[in-house]
């Protein structure tokens, strides 16, 4: 099949499209719906366990781990749901964009095993367990790519200005700007998910550092294009 279409601006390629990301919402939206028509009798954390949400006591047994996967696509509720698709929206097309279809897939999955994983060993040195449910791990893990890229493009700018006599190339204020509000957006979600007892947030800060850290290890080489964020 032509991976490619002309128009009037010239040729189109279909891999700047970043589809995975739009599957995976879709996949995260159907699968809730489906739940809400399929939903067992003796609904709540009976039925959560049934469908299988993440529960730390049979990991740490070594049983069920395929629950580290899918955990991720269980929401308890519309507004869970939503909250997580719109951060993964947001962040999703541009982190694609750059590190490619399949370098996506695998980040969102590694953020959300590794959110869970966080999780687990949580609820172990806790001795507190209970089930878990969301993509927020693998959604933070795309937020912690993007904080990479952010990072690593004003780094580039500080270099260049550390190099040049002039002073000259460095952080426009544009860039400053966005750091400044990478950093506060990151701080913000975190602070909410300590405000709140029912969040899982030590999933939030593993599906973090897992993206951050993947993308640090498996981003290609090369100038990132974070243009639509500095504006």
């Amino acid at each position: 099949m032509d991976q490619r279409r002309q128009s009037g601006s010239g040729a189109v390629s279909y891999a700047n499209i970043p589809y995975v990301n739009m599957i995976l919402i879709a996949v995260n939206v159907v699968i809730f719906v489906a739940g809400i028509f399929l939903e067992p009798v003796g609904a709540g954390a009976e039925s959560m366990f049934l469908k299988g949400a993440l529960y730390a006591p049979l990991i740490l047994k070594g049983q069920g781990f395929y629950r580290l996967v899918t955990s991720i696509f269980l929401h308890a509720d519309a507004s869970h749901l939503v909250n997580n698709m719109i951060m993964q929206f947001a962040g999703g097309e541009i982190v694609e964009r750059n590190i490619g279809h399949a370098r996506y897939l695998l980040l969102y999955f590694f953020s959300g095993i590794g959110g869970n994983l966080a999780s687990v060993l949580s609820d172990y040195m806790s001795r507190s367990y209970g089930y878990s449910i969301g993509a927020s791990g693998a959604v933070f893990g795309v937020t912690g790519a993007l904080l990479y890229m952010i990072f690593r493009e004003a780094a580039g700018g500080i270099r260049r200005e550390t190099e040049s006599p002039s002073g000259e190339n460095g952080l426009s204020p544009q860039m400053k700007s966005l750091v400044l509000r990478a950093v506060l957006m990151t701080v913000w979600l975190l602070y909410s998910g300590w405000r709140n007892p029912v969040i899982n947030q030590a999933a939030h800060v593993g599906g973090l550092l897992s993206g951050f850290l993947f993308a640090a290890v498996l981003m290609p080489k090369g100038k990132r294009d974070i243009s639509v964020l500095i504006r």
